[in-house]
């Protein structure tokens, strides 16, 4: 228990160190590449994009509940 608890601890504090180097916001340190915006595709500001994916998570479970209550009836 003692070695996961030190594990976890060094696996946090080298995480905590090194995040800030690897993230896209340089926040205020030096770097060659200027900011510049994402690119608008028009999918995110539509809501044909959020319509079409609530649309297919919900056929995802609809299909999950179906293979589960079949396999059920077919296991009796």
């Amino acid at each position: 228990m003692k070695n996961i608890f030190k594990s976890t601890l060094l696996v946090a504090t080298i995480f905590a160190f090194s995040v800030e180097k690897v993230l896209a916001d340089s926040n205020g340190v030096y770097t060659p590449y200027k900011p510049h915006p994402p690119v608008d595709t028009g999918l995110e500001s539509s809501a044909i994009f959020y319509i079409g994916a609530l649309v297919l998570f919900i056929l995802g479970l609809a299909t999950l509940s179906t293979a589960k209550i079949l396999k059920e009836k077919l296991s009796k």
